[in-house]
């Protein structure tokens, strides 16, 4: 009896999985791309050992002055940190498609629609920055930004002004430009 409901329960996990897979194999709106191109998740910086050692002195600083002034959920959440920052800069990003149909922007598996799409704007200071950056409704990540590699702005913005307004004189954050310079 537990056998039979066992293998009914795995053969419902298989059933469902194919399911899926054949839901994400569908062809959909967004593969009739109007604009396409391959660029990575995110920036890596290439940081040498000068680099290393100055933020491990400043890490182990700031847990160790944590430690005196007795604050040791603080020196713990440096300690964390670092330990997070470590292993998610271990690995190098990941290439994406990104394209662009009209009926929104697909970058990866992820879809965003232009209803979803409050606004978008374009960093282009070579070669510090060439970003698409849009504001989308209902993300946690509400600002996200695309890297264009050597995609030409001008094409994509005139593709997307025509869909999505366009917030005009957007410069780069002071973190962004911190976190660049740092490398973080």
């Amino acid at each position: 009896m537990i056998k039979k409901i066992k293998n009914k329960l795995e053969q419902r996990k298989i059933k469902k999985a194919r399911l899926k897979k054949y839901l994400h194999n569908l062809p959909s709106a967004y593969d009739n791309t109007v604009i396409s191109w391959t660029a990575p998740e995110h920036i890596k910086h290439k940081r040498g050992k000068l680099w290393k050692v100055i933020i491990t002195g400043l890490l182990i600083a700031a847990m160790v002055t944590g430690l005196t002034h007795q604050a040791w959920t603080f020196a713990l959440a440096i300690a964390v940190f670092a330990i997070v920052a470590y292993v998610v800069n271990r690995e190098h990003p990941k290439d994406v498609k990104v394209s662009i149909s009209d009926i929104g922007i697909k970058v990866g598996k992820r879809k965003y629609p232009f209803t979803r799409i409050k606004s978008f704007w374009l960093i282009y200071e070579p070669p510090y920055t060439k970003t698409l950056n849009v504001n989308v409704n209902g993300e946690l990540a509400v600002n996200i930004a695309i890297q264009l590699t050597d995609q030409d702005p001008s094409r994509v913005r005139e593709f997307l002004i025509e869909r999505i307004p366009e917030r005009e004189g957007h410069k780069e954050s002071l973190t962004d430009i911190f976190a660049r310079l740092l490398q973080i």
